[in-house]
């Protein structure tokens, strides 16, 4: 029974401290807002209503088929950023695909020759990756719509697999 109600104090006590820390935060955060120039409270955008959805922005460049049909018939060699990891599914030079199968993703014609690893890919949208005997996976830094061949060359040590991220 003493152990009950020393839980009972415990609780209380934490369920105390809890809303007193809330309550200096809160009060530091209106401190902050609240302090701000004006000028700077003026250049932010107004909300939007919320029926009315913010317009998607990508920074990553598409080069598309349609757009341009000589590009397609060009090897490509986008510049490659080291990947962070991800769950798009995707398709492998190794016949295995990530997550679940791309329906509207088809890769193949793979080579390796050292670092460089070349592919033909088909599809809406879609990221090429180049996996590297550095331990490290390497993406393009564009994106491709439509049939393309392209060449990604790793920075350091050689190619060992390869593929392609479905976007659509």
């Amino acid at each position: 029974m003493a152990f009950g109600k020393m839980l009972s104090a415990i609780g209380v006590a934490s369920a105390l401290a809890v809303t007193a820390f809330g309550s200096v935060g809160s009060t530091a955060f209106a401190a902050d807002t609240a302090a701000k120039p004006a000028a700077q409270t003026a250049a932010q955008p107004a909300a939007q209503p919320a029926n009315q959805a913010a317009p998607a922005t990508t920074t990553t460049p598409v080069v598309s088929a349609a757009e341009n049909p000589a590009a397609a018939n060009e090897v490509q060699t986008p510049a490659l950023a080291m990947a962070q990891p991800t769950n798009l599914p995707s398709v492998h030079s190794d016949g295995t695909a990530q997550g679940i199968a791309p329906l509207d993703l088809v890769c193949g014609n793979f080579s390796f020759n050292g670092p460089s690893f070349t592919e033909t890919c088909n599809g809406p949208l879609w990221r090429p990756f180049v996996d590297c005997t550095d331990g490290n996976r390497y993406v393009s830094t564009v994106d491709f719509s439509g049939l393309f061949r392209v060449r990604l060359t790793c920075p350091v040590g050689d190619a060992w697999r390869g593929g392609a991220y479905d976007l659509s």
